[in-house]
């Protein structure tokens, strides 16, 4: 008997600890944080998480314990208040801020290394220059990316000036930014309104993006190009499909099976129902293309991921969100349902067909999704806010930047690795223009074998909506050797919570127990949510305008 009670009460203990451990600690509201601050939370760095806040130009490092409590918080003072854009490389002692800035014509690439204590070690060292860009511009000429196993840097730049000819520049460098080598690549280019986007390194430091040159009333002609890591060699292979209709089409480097997967989805005619997934695969040692596939959804398929009965439509609003390859050549596609309607009329995703004008593959490099965004953001508010994608609308060709002669990203102010306060809020939501509802729906989980033929889908059945706001729907990611835990912010009839789904290891969807949320007048940001350990993230939330931080532990 004795023995059966203590069972019991381990069992109960045991209950209690997991429970426990699906937690949150939430930090205060700093009275320097203004309403219009800009954040990114860069991961924990010798035991604190840290955090950088610019407020009206003045750049910080906050640095909190394991209580989310604040203990260090230091200005940056060697920073320009006004910047082009600033990222950081995040070591576990070291913090590498990678910033640009513009003086006269000239733009300038920087990096300051900081300590542990978020303290400037040295002096900020110049990596680059570029010459020649418009007084006031704001132009974020440089782009910083990084390999998936972290062992390879590349700086790299695209001048437009010659349509014909795009120059493409990069720097391989080391962890402290010290250049490695120097390429400079001449890319072809016979179409004006040639675009250059989804650019991704492999782990041997080669480059590879997309190539769009734009048709009159016509799809784009896309091509996959391969940039040699010492820039000796350029390869540019043809998507060729001649019945498919394409649309957001996205780049992904299999690093284990040496292969670069290329994935859209398709239908068979223009304005038409999303029909199934086209998937190139290109083989980097090989350097040629392996397969070509279109996978065709069947009604079982639509039906898993519809709650209609139209099931012609069930795609239609899905969007990618991530590609995880796997080693044996089989990857799974992780994509969200999206819209927007107002009382005047509804989003569809043909309206930018083909991306848009808008489109800027660039973006994914904020927080833990590569793909993360909502197709609204297209039409330039939303989760982009009012201003768009800042002074210029993408890379080199894609819009005003070609005319200034290099190739950048627009302003960095609202779009760059950053969570913003405020920004997410429709700004022509009253002097008569319509209140718009944003609506995040399920998440489809599509299985592909190593050919690209779909196996199978699950999906993460949730809906969330919101009026003229969008950083309160969607979802948030936790990767670890159990698998990928989704995180997303629930309300219903006055309960507040944090659900959480895991898709294990296995491939089943586990539901874990929700974190339920106990404050009054706080909102939760999902998507902004940033994975800082094996079960633990940082999520921002929002109480009367201002901007805190909690901790989420998962079980």
């Amino acid at each position: 008997m004795l023995k059966s009670f203590l069972s019991f009460v381990a069992f109960i203990l045991t209950g209690l600890q997991g429970v426990a451990a699906q937690s949150y600690v939430m930090s205060g509201i700093q009275k320097t944080d203004k309403g219009q601050m800009q954040y990114e939370v860069l991961g924990k760095v010798e035991g604190r998480y840290w955090i950088y806040k610019n407020n009206e130009g003045i750049s910080t490092i906050a640095q909190y314990n394991d209580q989310m409590q604040l203990v260090q918080q230091n200005d940056l003072v060697f920073l320009p208040k006004k910047l082009n854009a600033i990222e950081f490389v995040t070591k576990s002692n070291r913090v590498y801020a990678f910033y640009q800035f513009q003086a006269a014509t000239t733009v300038y690439a920087m990096v300051a290394e900081l300590d542990e204590k978020g303290q400037l070690v040295g002096t900020p060292v110049i990596v680059d220059t570029a010459e020649k860009i418009r007084p006031g511009s704001n132009a974020k000429v440089f782009n910083l990316i990084e390999s998936q196993d972290r062992s390879k840097l590349l700086l790299f730049s695209v001048n437009t000036t010659n349509a014909a000819s795009v120059k493409v520049k990069t720097m391989a460098l080391s962890t402290p930014f010290a250049m490695l080598n120097e390429a400079k690549i001449s890319i072809n280019s016979q179409n004006k309104k040639s675009q250059l986007s989804d650019f991704a390194l492999d782990n041997k430091g080669n480059l590879f993006c997309l190539r769009n040159a734009e048709q009159p009333n016509a799809a784009p002609v896309v091509s996959l190009l391969y940039m040699a890591a010492d820039g000796s060699e350029v390869i540019e292979t043809p998507i060729v499909n001649n019945s498919l209709v394409l649309d957001d089409i996205r780049l992904k480097i299999n690093n284990a099976n040496g292969t670069v997967i290329v994935n859209s989805f398709y239908a068979t005619e223009k304005k038409g129902n999303i029909e199934g997934m086209y998937t190139f695969i290109w083989d980097i040692a090989k350097k040629q293309n392996s397969i070509s596939n279109a996978s065709r959804f069947t009604d079982a398929l639509r039906d898993a991921v519809t709650d209609k009965r139209n099931l012609k439509n069930a795609f239609d609003h899905f969007y990618f969100d991530q590609v995880q390859p796997n080693a044996d050549g089989s990857f799974t596609i992780i994509a969200e349902a999206a819209n927007t309607s107002s009382n005047r009329n509804v989003f569809s995703r043909w309206d930018y067909f083909w991306g848009g004008p808008f489109y800027n593959p660039f973006i994914f490099n904020y927080w833990n999704r590569p793909f993360g965004f909502y197709p609204w953001g297209r039409l330039g508010w939303g989760m982009m806010g009012p201003w768009g994608l800042g002074g210029g609308w993408g890379w080199g060709g894609m819009g005003m930047m070609g005319s200034w002669g290099w190739g950048g990203m627009g302003g960095w102010g609202i779009m760059g690795p950053w969570g913003w306060n405020s920004w997410m809020m429709n700004p022509f939501a009253s002097f008569g223009y319509p209140s718009v509802t944003y609506s995040a729906g399920k998440v489809a989980i599509l299985n592909f074998d190593a050919n690209a033929n779909i196996q199978s889908v699950k999906t993460i059945d949730k809906q969330q909506s919101d009026l003229n706001v969008d950083q309160f729907i969607g979802y948030g990611q936790i990767n670890n050797a159990d698998g990928t835990n989704f995180l997303y912010y629930q309300k219903s009839k006055g309960v507040k919570q944090l659900v959480h789904q895991q898709l294990s290891a296995s491939g089943t969807i586990v539901k874990g127990n929700p974190i339920m949320i106990n404050e009054k007048q706080v909102e939760w940001m999902p998507r902004s949510l940033k994975q800082v350990g094996e079960k633990e993230a940082i999520l921002p939330y929002q109480s009367k305008g201002k901007l805190g931080f909690a901790k989420i532990t998962i079980q």
